[in-house]
């Protein structure tokens, strides 16, 4: 509820979304748990060399996939920080 002149509307105002950084933790989460799964599944697609002298292409694709992983739980955790202080700042201001 927000304060507009002299009259009080329905509608929250920006001030009062308490959501921020809500959707980096969706996606970070997303992103980190999928990322791994995509590497395993694209390096199973991919096959072995049949060498030990190559790199083995499932695991430079499972490499790929958790350093995306990893990505994605930097982001999920920025986006946490990001919310925590957005509700940490409007507790207190209250």
């Amino acid at each position: 509820m927000s304060v507009q002149g002299d009259h009080v509307t329905s509608r929250p105002s920006p001030e009062d979304r308490d959501d921020r950084g809500l959707w980096q933790v969706a996606l970070g989460a997303v992103l980190a748990v999928l990322a791994p799964l995509a590497g395993f599944l694209g390096g199973s697609m991919q096959g072995s060399s049949g060498t030990a002298v190559d790199v083995d292409p499932l695991l430079a694709w499972l490499i790929g996939g958790l350093a995306v992983g990893g990505i994605g739980v930097v982001i999920a955790c920025l986006g946490g920080l990001r919310w925590h202080r957005s509700n940490r700042h409007r507790q207190l201001s209250q």
